[in-house]
């Protein structure tokens, strides 16, 4: 399906002839998304300043907010200048890779959940090297972001081509593919990074039946849960922006921004929202692990303590 909004023929220099969007984004769909991510960006900016040992994973959530509410800010000015063919990259490129920041914190949450097991229990509790997985799967979304992010402005500039009669860089049909294709191959990655958290589960559930887990372990299998929540939750998103490319860039998904709304802004806030209700912190420290890199330190019942050279404590020796 093709466009069929509003056309300028002749559009100023550095405007389009359509909306690219496919819609004028709405005043108050924007007020809401800039609003609501800065306040959920304030709980993850509080654990970053007042919880060590998690500080990474919750800068990842604090930032993918704030640049969630940027992109929003942007899809702003397009209601006002709906031609602005900037307004529409820079709306639609931070949306899109705040949410490589968001992903990156899931992966890095597995990464740190190892770690505050034993040495070497943590390291084998992965199909591989927790520091690789970590490293592989953020690579990855970079690149199918950017896949999407490019299908996404090359289509949309391919269709107002169209109306100018100037030459696009790739038909509108090869651009959507390229948009296709990247959610596509990041669904593909999410899902067997969600097959690696199951077979985590699995093995951790091994550990624990052979083990006190009120005092020797972290709370991993509530850790694995909420994550697998949120992969669950990213992966509407993923689905819904794949059908979008089978009906096409102007297709009825794309051009409706209560889709938008519901199936691209809600599941990224709620995965926000959950990781603020309950924090990495929570599932980690409350069994008496020391914070801090590296730490693997526990305190057992009838174990004598003394305060190490670094102020923190130590097991007894």
């Amino acid at each position: 399906m093709g466009y069929s909004g509003p056309i300028r023929t002749n559009p100023p220099t550095g405007e389009a002839a359509i909306w690219l969007f496919g819609y004028v984004p709405s005043l108050a769909m924007g007020i809401v998304g800039v609003i609501t991510m800065l306040l959920v960006a304030g709980p993850h900016a509080f654990y970053l300043f007042t919880k060590r040992g998690v500080r990474s994973v919750h800068l990842l959530f604090a930032f993918a907010a704030a640049i969630e509410a940027l992109g929003f800010g942007a899809r702003l000015y397009s209601n006002t200048w709906e031609f602005d063919g900037m307004g529409f990259l820079v709306g639609m490129s931070l949306i899109q890779l705040a949410t490589v920041l968001l992903t990156a914190g899931l992966y890095k949450s597995v990464q740190r959940n190892a770690k505050y097991f034993p040495v070497p229990v943590g390291m084998q509790l992965s199909p591989m090297r927790p520091r690789s997985m970590l490293s592989l799967f953020i690579i990855l979304d970079v690149i199918f972001v950017l896949f999407q992010i490019g299908g996404q402005y090359l289509a949309s500039s391919a269709q107002a081509a169209e109306f100018t009669g100037t030459e696009p860089m790739f038909s509108v049909g090869t651009s959507t593919l390229i948009f296709l294709s990247g959610n596509v191959l990041q669904a593909i990655s999410i899902i067997v990074f969600a097959a690696f958290v199951l077979v985590i589960k699995k093995r951790v559930n091994r550990v624990l039946s052979s083990a006190d887990p009120a005092t020797d372990y972290p709370l991993s299998q509530a850790l694995l849960t909420q994550i697998l929540i949120s992969v669950g939750l990213f992966l509407i998103r993923l689905i819904v922006r794949i059908a979008q490319g089978a009906q096409g860039i102007y297709g009825y998904a794309a051009t409706h921004e209560w889709v938008f709304g519901v199936f691209e802004y809600l599941p990224i806030f709620l995965i926000l929202v959950l990781w603020a209700v309950k924090p990495l912190h929570s599932f980690l420290f409350p069994l008496g692990h020391r914070h801090g890199e590296g730490a693997h330190t526990r305190i057992h019942p009838g174990d004598s303590v003394a305060p190490s050279s670094s102020g923190n404590i130590a097991d007894k020796a």
